[in-house]
């Protein structure tokens, strides 16, 4: 009787540990994704700190996932990227070849199981436009205008009609020059963003992305409405919400904290609920 209840046990957990197998495996293959790709802003940099799990990505999926439970967020952002490293590599390593290539590989392996697409990417080619290096800039912008489309009906193409695609227009760190005494400089940034956003809505447009108006969140346009804060004083909405949101004005990086990625999310979320 002991041979037998021992024979027993074994037969029952090896039952156990086939049936436990076949869930999993069947729960990977139901799985659903969201895939979250771009720059530094799609992996959460923040000043001083690096990547982090409080980027708007984090924060999107926390709320995405209360509505579609066992969504899976998968991240293959990386810093520094721009447009054209991210279709040809070069800065960080993925088996596939460059970021977009990783993203057509797993849009292709999991066809009709990715609801979601975010895509942040092109400040990175602009940069010194921003900063007032016009020659600089204008190159930039020539392989933006040559290359997000490519980014954006890549991944269309790819994914096909299942996912919701979203991609943002961009806030506005050459607004810290206001509390550092330039408000010319300050004054002046506004319409270059506002060159560089036209660019990001018109190819996000073009394939199909939704849009999510960071650049509005961020009141980039608001000279007019005054707030006091710490310790700048009484400056303009949009400089006061550059201050709070990002580290360009107490630490010179344009990176959002943790209250500007939660925004960030917000404004995504609003385009793909």
């Amino acid at each position: 009787m002991i041979r037998l209840a021992s024979r027993l046990t074994v037969v029952f957990a090896m039952v156990v540990l086939v049936l436990g197998s076949g869930a999993a495996a069947a729960s990977a293959a139901s799985a659903t994704y969201y895939l979250a790709l771009g720059d530094s802003g799609a992996v959460g940099v923040q000043a001083g700190r690096g990547p982090t799990d409080e980027g708007y990505t984090d924060v999107l999926h926390a709320a995405l996932e209360a509505r579609h439970p066992g969504l899976r967020l998968v991240k293959l952002g990386c810093p520094g990227e721009t447009t054209t490293t991210m279709l040809k590599g070069g800065i960080c390593a993925y088996r596939a070849g460059s970021q977009m290539d990783a993203a057509l590989d797993f849009l292709k392996r999991h066809r009709g199981r990715v609801r979601y697409v975010t895509l942040s990417i092109g400040v990175n080619n602009v940069g010194c436009l921003l900063e007032g290096d016009l020659a600089c800039g204008l190159k930039g912008v020539g392989s933006l205008l040559g290359e997000l489309p490519q980014i954006t009906g890549g991944l269309r193409a790819a994914g096909g009609d299942v996912p919701v695609y979203a991609s943002m227009t961009y806030y506005d760190p050459g607004l810290a020059s206001w509390v550092k005494g330039d408000r010319a400089t300050a004054i002046a940034s506004v319409p270059m963003l506002d060159a560089f956003n036209g660019v990001q809505r018109g190819a996000a447009l073009a394939s199909g992305f939704r849009v999510a108006d960071v650049n509005a969140a961020f009141a980039t346009h608001d000279f007019s409405t005054q707030v006091t804060t710490a310790p700048y004083g009484t400056v303009p909405l949009n400089v006061a919400r550059i201050c709070a949101w990002t580290s360009q004005c107490d630490q010179g990086d344009g990176h959002a904290n943790a209250a500007g990625y939660r925004t960030i999310a917000g404004a995504f979320l609003r385009v793909v609920s």
